[in-house]
């Protein structure tokens, strides 16, 4: 599940999924969408991380308390060469976008023969939208990778076109139930284990859950609806990136750079089946404040 890691307040970043470019000649048969004699590579989505479940290859962003306007929407790319040459390889778009995207071309740079690059392209950016009546927006931005002979990128090798999926959702919104909210102002932990209120940090006045022992679990009820979502905000003292495991498997890990003592608001699916009670358990937590969590269903 690719699902974005978005600053809210006094953030600046969002972040990435993960795609792999495999540049392998047994693909060359499955082409045909570009107009070029050698398709030799293919783009397939391959998650996060080892251990990281790739049920869910999309990205998920809420839109409420975010600082920036527009947003810079990141993926993460590797490109694994394997032809019998280095290649300069492009990000560009493939066709339109949905409106309010604007895409810029990235220039990766040369992959040499059997050489790896692991990167982050942050070349699109989407109108922050002021709301969503339905609670959720769904847009697919369609992207080509390129790999060039030359520096300056005139003799086009190969490419491949893939599609990346957001799903934008208003929390405020009156199509969605709040189904629980813990912002832990009774200075209790409101079902989390082990962590204690704070006062120290806080996004609502005037308590905090702090967790120092590494990772907090709850269970939520979401019997009834057909989808549902967890947004839940942590800050981070060091630079340690968190990870979100449902009923044991791992749905979330940040493959970015999370800089100490900011906000950061992590939207996640629930499964509503076949375990209406799935138990969220975040890991990744030296030292962190969670405040103002939500769990939303339709």
């Amino acid at each position: 599940m690719a699902v974005w890691l978005s600053a809210v307040v006094l953030g600046t970043m969002l972040t990435v999924g993960a795609l792999r470019i495999s540049t392998t000649t047994r693909e060359q048969a499955q082409r045909g969408d570009l107009a070029t004699d050698n398709n030799h590579f293919s783009v397939v989505y391959q998650g996060f991380i080892p251990g990281y479940s790739t049920n869910y290859p999309d990205y998920y962003l809420c839109i409420n308390d975010l600082k920036n306007n527009p947003l810079q929407m990141s993926i993460r790319l590797f490109i694994q060469n394997q032809e019998a040459a280095g290649y300069y390889f492009r990000v560009e778009q493939h066709s339109a976008p949905p409106a309010g995207w604007t895409i810029y071309p990235y220039n990766v740079g040369l992959v040499a023969i059997d050489g790896t690059l692991d990167f982050v392209y942050s070349g699109m950016y989407r109108a922050l939208p002021s709301s969503i009546p339905e609670g959720e927006l769904t847009e697919t931005v369609n992207l080509d990778m390129k790999a060039y002979v030359d520096a300056g990128y005139t003799t086009l090798y190969s490419a491949d076109n893939f599609t990346v999926t957001y799903h934008m959702i208003d929390r405020m919104s009156p199509s969605w139930t709040v189904i629980e909210y813990n912002n832990f102002d009774d200075g209790t932990n409101q079902g989390w284990t082990p962590g204690s209120t704070t006062t120290q940090y806080y996004r609502s006045f005037r308590y905090s859950l702090y967790s120092g022992t590494g990772y907090l679990t709850k269970t939520f009820n979401v019997m009834g609806y057909s989808k549902a979502y967890l947004i839940c905000p942590i800050r981070q003292t060091g630079t340690i990136t968190p990870s979100i495991l449902i009923d044991g498997t791992k749905y979330f890990q940040s493959d970015a750079y999370v800089y100490s003592g900011i906000w950061y608001s992590y939207t996640v699916p629930l499964p509503v089946y076949p375990n209406p009670t799935p138990l969220v358990r975040i890991e990744g937590l030296g030292g962190a404040y969670l405040d103002d969590v939500y769990v939303i269903g339709q």
